[in-house]
């Protein structure tokens, strides 16, 4: 009887001691994987402080883990003897941010100081905020920066003036340029040839969906213009997704990820970058 309840307990500490050792495995296999896809502060660290703005960009570019800093770029007027007005705001109407009905791209120079980001998440700790430049996100990005690059979102296709005014500025450093507009992208990678600077500058196309029957097409147009990378809204995206994108040789890039389960699934899919709110590594 004590022979046989040894036996029993033996199994028992063998059985433990392998639950332990996979436990321990998955843990490493899970922690060696999440390294493997990028992470994409989106419209900056938007939940601490308003997205799209300067603190928000600050606060991502010292956060240790961030890949890049997001933000959207739209062409505003500007004079023609003057360089291009670039502002940064994800809305075409400033309404939601400054609580005024107001078209960013009919903002020039002499009004850009007459409005006030008055919105957004904690808001109140952060009096007197303006609506930026693409310059002063880029400045505030560059000088705060723990190995973070500027991911900038055209949101629409910049005259030929602003795309190569915007690359200029960047002056050889790394960053990332994408866009809902094809081309917008595709017009990058030929200024950024034109500039003698396509190895700092990565391109993305943005879907906000897509399915296996439009795979093949996406992938040519995107192979003829030289585009890197597609990103796409998160649940449109699946292994066949990133396993068609890779086989091209085109990297895969999941937006906007609510949480750290939901990004743990898309890394083990084997997206390469992943864009979110906060951290979700």
């Amino acid at each position: 009887m004590i022979h046989r309840s040894s036996k029993l307990i033996s199994f028992f500490l063998v059985f433990c001691l392998s639950l332990s050792v996979f436990a321990f495995s998955a843990a490493d296999a899970y922690a060696s994987s999440s390294g493997s896809a990028k992470y994409i502060a989106h419209r900056g660290w938007s939940w601490r402080a308003p997205e799209n703005t300067i603190p928000a960009f600050k606060l991502a570019a010292k956060k240790k883990g961030f890949y890049g800093v997001e933000f959207d770029v739209w062409e505003a007027s500007y004079s023609s003897k003057r360089d291009p007005l670039l502002l940064v705001m994800h809305d075409q109407n400033i309404y939601k941010m400054c609580g005024v009905n107001r078209d960013i791209r009919k903002i020039g120079r002499n009004t850009l100081k007459k409005y006030r980001i008055r919105n957004g998440y904690n808001i109140s700790k952060y009096k007197g905020l303006r609506i930026p430049t693409a310059e002063q996100a880029l400045d505030a990005i560059y000088d705060n920066s723990r190995g973070a690059i500027p991911v900038i979102e055209l949101k629409h296709r910049l005259s030929k003036r602003a795309l190569k005014y915007l690359l200029k500025y960047l002056d050889g450093r790394e960053a990332v340029i994408i866009s809902f507009d094809f081309n917008a992208v595709a017009d990058t990678v030929k200024m950024a040839k034109k500039l003698g600077i396509s190895d700092s500058i990565q391109t993305m196309y943005l879907m906000s969906w897509i399915s296996g029957s439009y795979y093949s097409s996406t992938i040519r147009k995107m192979k003829s213009a030289g585009i890197g990378c597609v990103s796409i809204k998160y649940p449109y995206i699946n292994r066949q997704t990133v396993k068609a994108f890779h086989k091209a040789k085109i990297e895969v890039s999941a937006w906007t990820l609510p949480d750290r389960s939901t990004a743990r699934t898309y890394v083990n899919m084997g997206v390469d970058y992943i864009t979110a709110n906060g951290p979700v590594w």
